[in-house]
């Protein structure tokens, strides 16, 4: 395995405990609040990080394809975060995890990148068995399912950007720019209906942004060393993350179908690792 394939892997974990955080804090408090509290701590970490290292212009070099990257990574993660709190968790996890393949498809536009056969079966067999863990009913209504569809077309759009970036800008540039734009964007809609977090509430949602930061930080690494439709293939992985985390915190012990789709997961993963 590749160390790109590895870093993305990383990415995956910590994508995993910011999905179980954004679960125990919905309850109460609203998914775009939750968007810029992952976005307020990811800024600080993201502007702090670059102060240090000198990394300069701090704003970076190519500012269009940044801002694009920000942008439709903001579009991703408030409809993610939207389905999760209107929508049962398992169709949620479905819908996002159609992502790779929308990354796979905007490739050839975005960046000239070939996709091969085999990669096109790894991404088919691993959608598969993310249906087959989720066990989705597909009774939901028709504008979270919009929403959601939206947020994984908007995430591949972004998982481009990024790549597209990486002979340009630093990979923390590239990761200030998703909080940047989020920040300004959720506040409108935040600000009216703001629920002040209570006690642990606080603590949970500032680890929200290390835990963010952290996956970003991997993510954008792999994508600059993978091509990306390869690359963003490995955030399958996530599903099983999210599987124990289940297990651990909420005893959600997998059935058959889970397992059978763990396994797809598996295979699909190998074929990525083979795949150029």
């Amino acid at each position: 395995m590749s160390l790109g394939l590895f870093y993305m892997i990383v990415a995956a974990f910590f994508f995993s405990l910011m999905a179980a955080t954004v679960k125990l804090l919905g309850n109460r408090i609203p998914s775009q609040e939750l968007v810029i509290a992952r976005s307020v701590g990811l800024f600080l970490l993201s502007s702090m990080w670059i102060l240090k290292q000198h990394i300069f212009p701090f704003w970076g070099r190519h500012r269009k394809y940044l801002f694009l990257r920000g942008f439709f990574g903001f579009l991703a993660l408030s409809a993610f975060f939207y389905t999760i709190t209107t929508m049962p968790l398992a169709d949620s996890v479905v819908i996002q995890y159609t992502s790779p393949l929308f990354t796979a498809l905007w490739s050839p536009l975005i960046l000239k990148e070939s996709i091969s056969r085999r990669l096109w079966l790894a991404l088919l067999l691993a959608f598969v068995g993310v249906v087959f863990i989720a066990k989705p009913g597909f009774s939901f209504t028709f504008f979270p399912t919009l929403v959601g569809l939206a947020g994984a077309c908007s995430a591949g759009l972004a998982y481009n950007f990024v790549r597209k970036l990486r002979t340009t800008d630093h990979p923390i540039t590239i990761i200030l720019y998703l909080p940047a734009v989020s920040i300004p964007l959720s506040l409108p809609v935040v600000l009216p209906s703001l629920v002040i977090p209570r006690g642990m509430e606080w603590v949970w949602m500032a680890l929200l942004g290390v835990f963010t930061f952290i996956a970003q930080i991997f993510l954008t690494k792999s994508l600059h060393m993978e091509k990306a439709a390869r690359s963003t293939n490995m955030t399958f992985i996530n599903i099983v993350f999210s599987t124990f985390w289940g297990i651990l915190f909420w005893r959600e012990f997998p059935d058959l179908f889970s397992v059978l789709g763990a396994v797809l997961i598996l295979i699909g993963l190998y074929l990525t690792t083979q795949s150029r």
